[in-house]
């Protein structure tokens, strides 16, 4: 048990129900309910969720978690377990332990600042032709428009050239398989039950294994000379000289088929929504838009001085952080820095949307100030007061991709257009793999003279 520098104290949290816990009132309204908990009992909010649960709402306590002590705190047994890598591989997002840090080393190079910007002209081209669609005055549904272009931008950047010919059949199977996952995870009723969706999704994973495996053929035919992220994957070595088998590589293209798009479309979704909502603040964006960029198309080249872009980015991040919740669990007793007791085999859930809502760490909480990601304004604030991206050892490796892909995007739709709300929708936040809206946003586009 580690030590902390504070006295010990005991976790409080409200009052659940005989055998059910908080179980009833967390389904019905997530983000609600743990927002509600942390305003009344703190920091340390002991609640009973299927096991001992134990929310987390101080920096301290979450860095102690994620990059003090990562040892002692494991993913969720629902993803690293015998069932959790048959839905998703033995890749980065289910491999544990000294695993999980060698594979995490051998690939680190592919996600270097260098090469994840070589991908630039594949997004803003990408862009581009979605643009292209658009009239002036048409109505579309953002989300729905957002998640197509991230998820044509991840496969054209995992198989390069081989990706148009593979295309339509490749997102109809992945978005078959976000939907099963998402099956997997809400339903009450269990895995092994067949089901209509288990025959879609097994279909459309023998699709996606049929591709993958074809184009990690052909590459080991090359040697594989090309620049695609498949490529780059079969070139990437261990520290003893050893490259990956075929299997490892499919299970890392499929991680990035899981992780790749949707966490993106969502902060882009979002975004753009809250710009609709902000006048002065799209205004002040489009200035920086129009003076830096003109009429050309953005490039990695533009970034540093897309400042303002980057600070509405991370507010629009801070108030709906696509991946709300990590969850973790002790795999011994532990003390937190705030002084709290964890026993063992508890589980840990660390939100950034509700951290990110906390009026200590974030005055006035629920306003949209990009001033709030100022240099000055970050250096005063608690390191893990803001954490969408997670920490440590398992921080997103594809966090400089993401904020690449999603400040290029924004700019260059914003070059050619502005987006207004359709009147008439109740815009609310739901809680699935991701924090999308949960009825979508549709909105009308306008042509920017």
């Amino acid at each position: 048990m580690s030590s902390g520098n504070k006295a010990e104290s005991t976790a409080r949290g409200p009052a659940g129900y005989p055998f059910v816990g908080h179980l009833p009132a967390f389904l019905y309204d997530q983000l609600g309910f743990l927002s509600r908990c942390a305003a009344e009992y703190g920091d340390v909010v002991k609640l009973t969720i299927g096991e001992p649960t134990y929310l987390l709402n101080n920096p301290e306590d979450v860095k102690h978690v994620l990059v003090v002590n990562p040892d002692n705190y494991g993913k969720s047994p629902r993803m690293t377990s015998v069932s959790g890598k048959r839905l998703s591989g033995s890749g980065l997002l289910t491999s544990v332990g000294a695993a999980h840090l060698k594979q995490r080393r051998m690939m680190q190079p592919v996600f270097y600042r260098k090469t994840v910007e070589s991908f630039s002209h594949t997004i803003t081209t990408g862009v581009a032709t979605m643009l292209d669609r658009w009239t002036d005055g048409m109505q579309i549904d953002l989300g729905r428009e957002m998640m197509g272009l991230a998820q044509k931008n991840i496969v054209k950047t995992l198989l390069g050239s081989d990706a148009d010919q593979e295309m339509p059949s490749l997102l109809e199977a992945i978005t078959v398989r976000r939907r099963y996952m998402e099956h997997v995870f809400f339903s009450p009723f269990p895995q092994w039950m067949p089901s209509r969706i288990g025959m879609a999704y097994r279909k459309a994973m023998r699709r996606i294994d049929g591709i993958v495996y074809r184009a990690i053929q052909s590459r080991r035919a090359r040697s594989a000379d090309g620049e695609d992220l498949l490529s780059r994957l079969l070139r990437a070595r261990y520290d003893d000289g050893t490259g990956m088998t075929d299997q490892q590589v499919r299970d890392e293209a499929v991680t990035l088929f899981i992780t790749g798009y949707e966490t993106i479309a969502e902060a882009l979704t979002w975004t753009s929504y809250l710009l609709s909502q902000h006048p002065e603040i799209e205004a002040a964006f489009l200035s920086e838009v129009d003076e830096v960029l003109g009429r050309r198309l953005p490039s990695v080249e533009d970034l540093p001085r897309l400042t303002y872009a980057g600070m509405v980015l991370a507010e629009s991040i801070r108030l709906y952080p696509p991946t709300w919740i990590f969850i973790r669990v002790a795999l011994e007793g532990d003390k937190l820095p705030s002084g709290a007791i964890i026993p063992a085999g508890a589980k840990i859930y660390l939100s950034p949307y509700v951290m990110h809502r906390t009026p200590r760490y974030f005055p006035d909480p629920e306003r949209f100030n990009p001033e709030r990601f100022t240099e000055t304004a970050k250096k005063e604030r608690a390191q893990f007061a803001y954490f969408p991206f997670g920490g440590g050892a398992r921080v997103c490796i594809g966090e400089h991709f993401a904020k690449m892909e999603a400040i290029l995007t924004l700019t260059a739709i914003a070059q050619r257009f502005r987006v207004s709300l359709v009147p008439g929708q109740a815009i609310v936040p739901d809680p699935k793999m991701t924090l999308r809206p949960k009825n979508g946003i549709k909105v009308q586009v306008h042509r920017r003279n």
